[in-house]
């Protein structure tokens, strides 16, 4: 039996690393409550209502050097939103090897992931969202490597609903199915990998709590997400936000069988009008806390 986000036989893991600093500080439960351009990457369909917004976001992660992330969001009226997103993932520099496993020079792998999203509010509760993304993998060869002149890529789709169950949003629900393409073939075809596509149905709930001080609000969301196809022991992502005047955020959150396992999240946010930065830490009970992934977001409302 393997776990939500087992990596057994499934190609373009890429999809699958987190992005966002407030969705990493809020367990990753997101699937439902996402915010402007974080959605793009979880469920699309949340930027169906997003005023315009500029972002990028940082992750530092033991296992790769460099992976950052764009967007763009532009609403037309009376049309939907339409998002362009890019990321830039270096992966690092590892020793390239012959068939007889001697070292022939050094290998660097970078990947890169386009999308393209709009969504749209069908109805004043209903909003629906798709992601087309392209993934390619880049070899940067030093020396003599047998993956120097291969660029495998691979297109998938994600789609995504939300709905709101109450008119106020204070309580919304949101599936997402993503990374939805055909097999990465990075050799031959007999060697391709399936996409690890995911489903996710979330919940978020935004309660007016009348004994807490005016100016503050909380939010609270749980996700659960599995794989498509094969066994598997589903993840869960729980996580809640506690604001103030819309300016000052903190947030907590916990993942379940997580793409780095399982463990405790932490976030902060502070709002300066159209500016929005974020910072989140995610403490896996399998990493130590220096190498535990690291998210910043700085997001720019025009």
């Amino acid at each position: 039996m393997t776990n939500a986000q087992s990596v057994s036989g499934e190609g373009a893991l890429e999809f699958l690393i987190p992005t966002g600093a407030r969705s990493s500080g809020m367990g990753q439960a997101v699937v439902a409550s996402a915010i402007g351009s974080e959605a793009l990457w979880w469920n699309p369909a949340l930027i169906a209502r997003a005023p315009r917004e500029v972002a990028l976001h940082a992750t530092k992660v033991l296992t790769t050097d460099t992976d950052a992330s764009g967007a763009i969001l532009i609403p037309v009226q009376r049309v939907g939103t339409f998002a362009l997103g890019i990321r830039y993932l270096n992966e690092g520099t590892l020793p390239a090897v012959d068939s007889s496993q001697q070292q022939t020079g050094t290998l660097t792998t970078v990947v890169s992931i386009l999308g393209a999203t709009f969504a749209s509010p069908v109805t004043d509760r209903l909003a629906l969202g798709m992601t087309y993304k392209l993934l390619r993998y880049w070899f940067n060869c030093t020396g003599v490597c047998q993956q120097a002149d291969i660029r495998p890529q691979t297109i998938a789709l994600d789609l995504g609903a939300q709905y709101l169950v109450a008119k106020d949003s204070s309580l919304a629900l949101g599936f997402a199915l993503s990374n939805a393409g055909p097999k990465l073939q990075v050799h031959d075809v007999s060697q391709a990998d399936v996409l690890p596509v995911r489903a996710d149905l979330g919940i978020s709930a935004a309660p007016k709590l009348d004994q807490l001080p005016k100016g503050i609000r909380v939010r609270a969301a749980a996700d659960l997400v599995t794989r498509v196809s094969g066994g598997y022991a589903p993840g869960f992502r729980m996580g809640a936000e506690l604001s103030w005047l819309e300016q000052y955020q903190a947030r907590g959150g916990y993942v379940i069988n997580g793409p780095f396992g399982s463990g405790a999240t932490f976030g902060l946010g502070v709002s300066t009008g159209k500016l929005q930065i974020d910072f989140a830490r995610l403490l896996a009970n399998n990493l130590s806390a220096s190498d535990s992934p690291t998210y910043l977001s700085l997001r720019y409302r025009f």
